[in-house]
């Protein structure tokens, strides 16, 4: 039940919220371009808006459903019922007690920043979805040894580098722990056996993804991002609070600290339980550490900055992990209790009071199309189009709307920089761009959020009444 409720959440963002900026330049761009052609295409990669399996599976979607922005998110929010459903399935293995199997799953999964990206078109939540189904894998792997949940592991870590190339971090980072879990259980010729695997794997990705890497670095596609391994860290939890500050301009700092210390307490459950259990805890430390470490190696040999904001959710389950395998160390059934009810209760007064509901906080600004298209829609100008001109940041999602919707819109040009034609009968635009709208003729109309309407003030724009 609770798997089928963050999934009805799910949809219910992407029917509900409007497209947005990235979700349309994907669409734009990508929606009848032959993806397969696209490895070794330049206009492919031009910038990262193109996640490749992503844009793959909105061309599929889309010619399968239409082109309303539910049927677009469509894949993104079957991959978040299957994050879900794995969160729930290592909940249920590893966590013998059904009150710690709510709060592991509430922890794994119910982040509002997370869930975000499983009701948008984009490929940072197939990425997300990839992670946990690796994580799952692996831990059942290391059970057994079996090749089969190795090839699983492997699949959903190259899907997942298919999905966003921030993935790559990853694949790195589990094959280091791979070869870690082999070396400290003595697994000497599964090492060479199994270990071919990723050599292979690692080969082909190599082939097939050092053109659009090399193309992507030489546009500066790679440059976004922080500074510092410590700025990083307290974006991640910025956006995990999602703009709420309970204890005011330090929040991020004070979570991120009583995160820190829960992780130190599984460190030190791992080292003093002889459980055996305990094993799949050790596998999610090395992970996470690993990981970790692989992202600083990046910085230092690449000089590539930090993963921020987006880039960063895959991080998620891999730092939540370790806190809900070291919840099954807790013996008494009163603590139990009590510790499952307080992390319940946190996450979901969070999750209820977090803002905002009603946009994705990454284009918070795209929200508010519906108020947009109410205020002019009712206005009659010849041949039933409206010329509309806009800050940059909205001019994909307006041509979406014009394509896909059949809005009656015309005159939208992209523009870095704002140049304001006085032809336009309205303009949609950002606080900074109003300062010069009223001596170039357009009258103010309506705030919606952080966007500003403008309409042309001059009468002979405007047919006569009939």
């Amino acid at each position: 039940m609770a798997m089928l409720t963050v999934g009805a959440f799910i949809f219910y963002r992407a029917v509900h919220l409007p497209i947005t900026h990235d979700e349309a330049s994907t669409w734009l761009n990508f929606r009848h371009f032959n993806l397969c052609t696209c490895l070794h295409e330049y206009f492919c990669w031009q910038s990262a808006n193109n996640h490749w399996l992503n844009s793959l599976l909105l061309q599929a979607s889309a010619s399968l459903f239409g082109e309303a922005p539910w049927a677009l998110r469509l894949p993104n929010c079957i991959a978040g019922v299957l994050y879900a459903l794995v969160a729930s399935l290592i909940c249920i293995r590893y966590l013998s007690w059904p009150a710690l199997r709510i709060a592991g799953f509430i922890l794994l999964t119910c982040h509002l920043y997370l869930l975000d990206f499983f009701s948008l078109a984009r490929g940072y939540g197939l990425l997300a979805c990839c992670v946990i189904w690796a994580i799952w894998c692996l831990l059942r792997y290391s059970e057994s040894f079996s090749l089969r949940w190795l090839y699983g592991g492997i699949a959903a870590l190259v899907l997942g580098v298919l999905s966003n190339f921030t993935g790559l971090l990853v694949f790195a980072s589990f094959g280091a722990s791979w070869l870690i879990l082999m070396i400290l259980n003595k697994k000497w010729p599964l090492l060479w056996r199994h270990g071919l695997l990723w050599v292979i794997t690692a080969v082909g990705l190599y082939f097939i993804l050092s053109y659009p890497i090399r193309m992507l670095m030489g546009n500066g596609e790679f440059a976004w991002g922080a500074a510092t391994f410590g700025e990083m860290v307290q974006d991640l939890f910025r956006n995990l609070l999602y703009g709420a500050e309970y204890f005011g301009q330090k929040s991020a700092l004070i979570v991120l600290v009583l995160v820190l210390l829960a992780l130190i307490l599984a460190g030190i459950v791992f080292w003093t339980q002889p459980v055996k259990t305990k094993n799949a805890l050790g596998l999610a430390m090395l992970l996470l550490l690993l990981t970790l470490i692989t992202i600083e190696a990046e910085h230092r040999i690449l000089g590539s900055n930090y993963p921020v904001g987006r880039k960063s959710i895959f991080l998620i389950p891999l730092l939540f992990l370790p806190i809900v395998l070291s919840l099954n160390f807790i013996r008494l059934a009163i603590s139990r209790r009590v510790v499952a009810l307080l992390i319940s209760i946190v996450l979901l007064v969070h999750f209820r009071f977090a803002y905002p509901w009603g946009a994705f906080r990454e284009w918070y600004f795209d929200a508010y199309y519906p108020q947009l298209f109410s205020a002019i829609q009712s206005t009659a100008v010849s041949g039933d189009s409206i010329r509309l001109g806009s800050s940059w940041v909205f001019n994909p999602a307006l041509q979406y709307y014009r394509s896909a919707r059949s809005m009656p819109l015309a005159g939208l040009v992209y523009q870095k920089s704002l140049q304001i034609d006085s032809t336009m009968h309205y303009y949609w635009v950002e606080v900074q761009d109003t300062a010069s709208m009223h001596e170039h003729g357009f009258a103010f109309v309506k705030t919606a959020g952080p966007c500003f309407l403008f309409k042309n003030s001059d009468p002979a724009m405007w047919p006569a009444p009939q």
